[in-house]
């Protein structure tokens, strides 16, 4: 019965994709604007090259950051992609570094280990604390908010040496696929404006894929560092579980105190990582941000990728799973093809249908998280909101809260979807999942599987996509380190890629296959 029931959800959910995206189609009428090309050399070069030609004195930081303020200003009225801008503070912070290279009071050696990201630019995704910037988590209820202090990601990047340029857009409350707010507007895709950024650290990666940032940060509970790359042509990192600090990111934090949050719980499955347009930049983050020295160490050590095992899955069969696209399973090849052919290694394909019902799964474990972040945030006592009255006045426009924020949070309440009396049996199941994984993945292996099976969707598009999310979720569940790989443009010209997926805390592996891949297909591809 139950197995009858998901057939006849997945083909009416099959046959409203079908009618909705047809139906945008027409209403858009074809392509969108694309952001104008990148002119200034500076733009193209990587954080790694750039900081190593700041601490020489090849060139000046402030010339890069005035060089990214004005391609800011440039891209903007296309993708609407920043939410609060610190211009004057950056361009102050610039000239105090220049001036620090210039006085020759530490060699170039000593800046390099301890500044390794002097001088270059950064953004932050607004759910993250960054002192004295606005901290409104892209909802009109906090629009008075202010952070008091860093995040201990973003501290770590400023004691790098990098200089804050921007905070960047999301969802209200980061609960959406799609980066949009009444407080900032929304957030289109460099490579067609039609189409959504993705989310909820969409304003990043739409900012970084436009040439409008070069390093950014942003975090993830169910793919919002990977889907945003995904869409946008760019290289994002999920790390393994507790290698990086959530404190200071939302949910975390939201009064102001770093350490508060409504559910502890939510520590083992939400991270916070770097997004980049270059492969490497991934690497010098990483050993910015990660607590474990042992790990960090791990990112200095060459790869004999003749020694790693290449697994790979073309997809996952779950009813309510949107189907891989072509040019996605066409990536998924080239990049298995390249590394056996590379390598004289064979990879092998793995089925996994235990994953059937894997939203079963995911949404027993973030359902309750969810229904938590919806309880400390627009349930709070002191806003006295009656939520039912709250989404029929959203449905009008009359609410402070989105009508699609509303749904993004109850829409895992469904029955037929979730059903919170079997949370125990798919516990249970979850915990098979991690021993199939311990067994598949070890120091030297990899997974190469979709980041997502479809490219970018138009806006509007995303509500019945987002189980199709389980392909992340899945990893955020585990708490295994999950790098999206961008391996192109499709024929519509929409970026897609892949992710590579390693095993707990072997985080310099999936990146150093990035690395690889980037150099096998080329990376970001200018707009």
């Amino acid at each position: 019965m139950e197995f009858t029931m998901d057939r006849m959800l997945h083909l009416m959910l099959t046959f409203a994709r079908f009618v909705l995206h047809y139906s945008l189609f027409i209403w858009y009428g074809g392509k969108g604007k694309v952001v104008p090309p990148v002119k200034n050399p500076l733009l193209l070069k990587s954080a790694t090259k750039l900081a190593r030609e700041i601490r020489e004195g090849k060139c000046k930081s402030k010339d890069v950051i005035q060089a990214y303020i004005d391609r800011i200003l440039e891209v903007e009225p296309y993708i609407n992609a920043t939410a609060e801008r610190c211009f004057e503070d950056a361009l102050m912070k610039a000239r105090e570094v220049d001036a620090l290279v210039a006085s020759g009071k530490y060699t170039k050696e000593q800046l390099s280990i301890e500044k390794p990201l002097l001088g270059i630019p950064v953004s932050i995704k607004c759910l993250l604390h960054v002192k004295n910037m606005p901290y409104t988590c892209g909802c009109l209820l906090f629009a008075d908010l202010r952070a008091i202090e860093d995040a201990p990601t973003v501290a770590a990047l400023k004691e790098a040496g990098a200089i804050v340029t921007t905070t960047t857009n999301v969802p209200e409350l980061g609960i959406d696929m799609e980066s949009g707010n009444k407080f900032y507007g929304t957030t289109c895709n460099p490579y067609d404006t039609n189409r959504t950024c993705g989310g909820s650290s969409g304003g990043e990666a739409a900012l970084i894929s436009a040439g409008g940032s070069l390093l950014g940060l942003g975090n993830d509970l169910a793919g919002s560092l990977r889907i945003p790359a995904h869409f946008t042509g760019i290289f994002s990192h999920k790390p393994s579980k507790g290698l990086v600090s959530n404190r200071g990111a939302f949910p975390f934090g939201l009064l102001g105190d770093p350490e508060e949050c409504c559910n502890p719980e939510l520590n083992k499955y939400i991270t916070t990582g770097p997004m980049c347009r270059y492969a490497e930049d991934l690497i010098i983050s990483m050993k910015v941000l990660a607590l474990d020295n042992e790990v960090r160490m791990k990112f200095d050590h060459p790869v004999d990728f003749k020694r790693v095992k290449i697994y790979y899955l073309t997809e996952i069969q779950s009813p309510l799973v949107a189907p891989v696209e072509e040019d996605i399973a066409d990536a998924l090849k080239k990049a298995v093809s390249y590394f056996e052919k590379q390598y004289n290694i064979k990879p092998k394909e793995v089925k996994m249908p235990y994953l059937f019902d894997i939203n079963k799964c995911t949404l027993s474990v973030l359902q309750p998280l969810f229904r938590d972040i919806k309880k400390s945030t627009i349930g709070r006592k002191e806003f006295g909101l009656n939520e039912r009255m709250e989404f029929m006045k959203s449905l009008f426009g009359k609410s402070k809260i989105r009508c699609r924020t509303f749904l993004n949070f109850n829409s895992g309440e469904n029955p037929l979807i979730y059903k919170e009396s079997q949370s125990s049996y798919y516990q249970n199941m979850i915990e098979n999942w991690m021993g199939e994984f311990k067994a598949l993945l070890d120091e030297d292996s990899v997974l190469l599987m979709p980041t997502l099976p479809f490219t970018a969707p138009y806006h509007l598009e995303t509500y019945p996509l987002l189980l199709s999310a389980c392909y992340l979720s899945l990893f955020n569940i585990l708490g295994l380190p999950a790098t999206h790989c961008t391996l192109g443009l499709t024929k519509q010209g929409l970026p897609c890629g892949i992710q590579v997926v390693g095993c707990q805390n072997n985080d310099p592996l999936t990146i150093a296959c990035a690395v690889e891949l980037e150099r096998a297909f080329g990376g970001w591809k200018l707009c």
